[in-house]
């Protein structure tokens, strides 16, 4: 009966629009990240002079740490971004160095409904929007009350039940980024449906 009510009242909230505005974790994830890691992040700097948006949800301690193991992935992944025209790159995957691929979708948000996260463990996503408007959920995999697809190695993917998701909506030159300990589920329509074009990195999390 919850899971039911719960579903109803998330489909009416995105027949309305979402006229009340979803919850961000901005603070939560910068309250602990150290003071050093935060302020390496408002710089800047390792977007590599792309101009865009990172969405408050990113977690900046383990972005911070990853980018610190791995720089020449992140750098190689914003640099793409920078000097391609991605409005007109052809759509499909390609591998741009060891540990970094990146694919080009289009597609139309879907109606909410599937309320399940998915998760990986070897790889994090970063998903830059160019163009459309699509609302993301996601959680903390510690958070999983239930498993509804046990992960596989091979596909490197698990899908999970959790009794509170967090939404925020990403419109175009915004991009999130999704760790091992981010479950989450996108493509979800913000109001009327809508054509997206989005550029999806894998990183490799080794």
């Amino acid at each position: 009966m919850k899971k039911e009510f719960r579903s109803i009242i998330l489909a009416c909230l995105f027949l309305i629009g979402f006229s009340m505005p979803m919850v961000v974790v901005a603070q939560q994830n910068g309250d602990k990240a150290s003071k050093k890691d935060v302020e390496w992040f408002n710089s800047r700097r390792w977007l590599e002079g792309l101009q865009a948006s990172p969405d408050p949800s990113i977690d900046i301690s383990t972005f911070a740490k990853h980018y610190k193991k791995h720089p020449e992935r992140w750098a190689k992944a914003f640099e793409f971004l920078k000097e391609n025209d991605l409005k007109s790159l052809p759509t499909g995957k390609q591998t741009l160095s060891e540990g970094l691929t990146v694919s080009v979708e289009e597609y139309t948000t879907r109606e909410p409904g599937k309320e399940w996260l998915e998760g990986h463990k070897k790889n994090i996503d970063l998903q830059f929007i160019v163009e459309g408007c699509e609302l993301q959920g996601y959680a903390k995999i510690q958070t999983a009350a239930e498993i509804v697809n046990p992960y596989t190695d091979k596909k490197d993917v698990g899908h999970y039940l959790v009794p509170t998701i967090n939404y925020h909506v990403i419109r175009p030159y915004q991009f999130t980024i999704f760790f091992p300990d981010d479950i989450h589920m996108t493509n979800i329509q913000y109001g009327e449906k809508a054509k997206v074009r989005k550029i999806v990195f894998k990183v490799a999390v080794d």
